[in-house]
């Protein structure tokens, strides 16, 4: 005997209401997990992108100095007209050639490069009597060895450091020079 209702084609069917259900809730169990991850992993990826770029700034005012045979300075100067010493390395760095060897940049001192940082995410740091760095014309850099101590702003990244040798050559690393932990905060 016929069925009085027939059943749908096999295209034409579709989930029940708690399968529904049971599919968003496991979705939503899945992506709450997955976020954080997600966010350390771009955290973490921005640390290693603004380091990357910060030892580049450094390796171009050591190769400036050698190639110009002038002493190079880097400093903190969020307009790239001054070094200004009070204001954080996130906000902008300028590196010159420094003619007169005053350490601060005159008209005649030719300015190499003046890089404002995109993220507001990465604080960067150095010791309160740290705050320029020159390179000599020989390549090496003056004073002891500098640390750049790169912190994001809501610790979901591991810090790192910049470190420039007395020869002047800047590494990556992820401890102080002397092996101990990277501390964020001021320096």
């Amino acid at each position: 005997m016929d069925d009085p209702t027939p059943s749908a084609p096999a295209s034409q069917r579709a989930f029940s209401l708690i399968e529904l259900i049971t599919l968003v809730a496991v979705a939503a169990v899945l992506l709450g997990a997955g976020i954080p991850g997600f966010r350390q992993l771009t955290a973490s990826s921005a640390m290693t992108g603004a380091a990357g770029e910060l030892m580049a700034h450094l390796q171009l005012a050591r190769s400036e100095a050698i190639l110009r045979d002038l002493p190079v300075v880097v400093c903190p100067s969020p307009d790239g007209l001054h070094c200004d010493d009070t204001s954080p390395w996130n906000q902008g760095l300028m590196i010159f050639a420094d003619r007169d060897g005053d350490r601060r940049r005159q008209p005649q001192d030719p300015l190499i490069r003046h890089h404002r940082p995109a993220g507001r995410d990465i604080l960067i740091s150095t010791s309160r009597w740290r705050r320029r760095l020159l390179f000599r014309p020989s390549g090496s850099a003056t004073g002891s060895a500098a640390t750049f101590t790169l912190c994001h702003r809501d610790g979901t990244a591991a810090p790192r450091a910049v470190i420039v040798s007395n020869t002047g050559r800047p590494r990556i690393d992820r401890t102080r020079p002397d092996g101990g932990p990277l501390r964020c905060g001021r320096g």
